[in-house]
């Protein structure tokens, strides 16, 4: 998204989105993601069924539970633009912000990003966002409300490995409220707040499935595993668990017929990157930034969500 310092003009109206918004809201960010990646020299994104099957999702569940950071930008009717950010506890998140090109530099985001931003101050509260790092005006923008480049995202992806280590951890679905209560008390270490909202919506995607691993009855790490192959979010309590969890999650998807495996990684992690490069993962194309007001949590025994666009 290109945002310079301009006016935003009266033929816009800034609105909270409602439920005949979501297709819209997607069809803006195909348009939006695919104009960047053709100033980048890149091919456009694939917009595929199972990329807009876990969009929409998303969408209505950020209205669900963010309806008051969920905005859209309008003209004469049509979706020019849309932000959409969580609120847990003191985390917040900008999961998506994007604009039409032919709306762009008209400071549409700027705005959308001010209206997402209402009523997040306040004692111990963090704000983050994920960009990528081929967007320089973008990111200065998100820098002058205080978030900063802190650490890259790494996409990881490759062929599942021929020959995954045997168990070394015990595992379980996620299925209960009880499990919940576990999951919570693993962010909590790893991320500094509970999300038992996220991961209620994450259990509830069908082809998603969520695995709690213990070590000696001890829960010590989650992972959710699609039956695409795309693994995360992942957390652990320590790092040297990370070997262990992803090789069961990648069985766990090789299991359901995955033949590949993406999985996105923070820089800091490098338990993860070296155990996939390793088994013969190789980077993505791209290097996305994850921008902070200042650090939190521990991002080297976390993975982002690689399935949509939550943290």
């Amino acid at each position: 998204m290109d945002e310079r310092e301009a006016p935003v003009t009266a033929d816009l109206l800034f609105r909270q989105a409602g439920p005949a918004d979501l297709e819209a809201t997607y069809e803006v960010f195909v348009a939006a993601a695919n104009d960047l990646r053709a100033r980048s020299g890149r091919p456009p994104i694939d917009d595929t069924p199972q990329r807009r099957a876990w969009a929409i999702p998303f969408r209505r569940h950020a209205l669900a539970h963010d309806a008051e950071r969920f905005w859209v930008a309008e003209a004469k009717g049509r979706v020019a633009g849309f932000g959409i950010a969580t609120l847990r506890e003191r985390l917040w998140y900008l999961a998506a912000l994007h604009v039409l090109p032919s709306f762009q530099g008209r400071g549409v985001g700027r705005e959308l990003l001010q209206r997402c931003l209402a009523a997040v101050d306040g004692p111990g509260a963090v704000r983050i966002v994920i960009s990528e790092s081929a967007q320089p005006i973008s990111n200065a923008m998100y820098a002058k409300h205080g978030m900063y480049q802190w650490v890259p995202l790494l996409h990881v992806k490759g062929a599942m490995p021929a020959q995954l280590d045997e168990p070394q951890l015990g595992s379980e679905s996620i299925a209960d409220d009880k499990a919940l209560l576990t999951l919570d008390a693993i962010d909590r270490v790893v991320l500094g707040v509970a999300r038992a909202i996220d991961h209620r919506y994450w259990l509830s995607q069908p082809g998603l499935t969520g695995l709690l691993f213990r070590r000696r009855g001890e829960a010590i790490g989650y992972a959710y595993v699609s039956a695409s192959g795309q693994v995360g979010p992942v957390a652990v309590r320590f790092p040297r668990e990370l070997p262990h969890v992803l090789s069961a999650s990648l069985r766990s998807a090789a299991e359901r017929g995955a033949t590949h495996a993406s999985l996105v990684v923070p820089g800091h992690c490098r338990t993860a990157i070296a155990y996939l490069l390793r088994n013969g993962f190789r980077y993505g194309e791209s290097i996305n930034l994850l921008l902070a007001s200042r650090p939190f949590g521990h991002m080297d025994r976390y993975l982002v969500s690689a399935v949509d666009a939550l943290f």
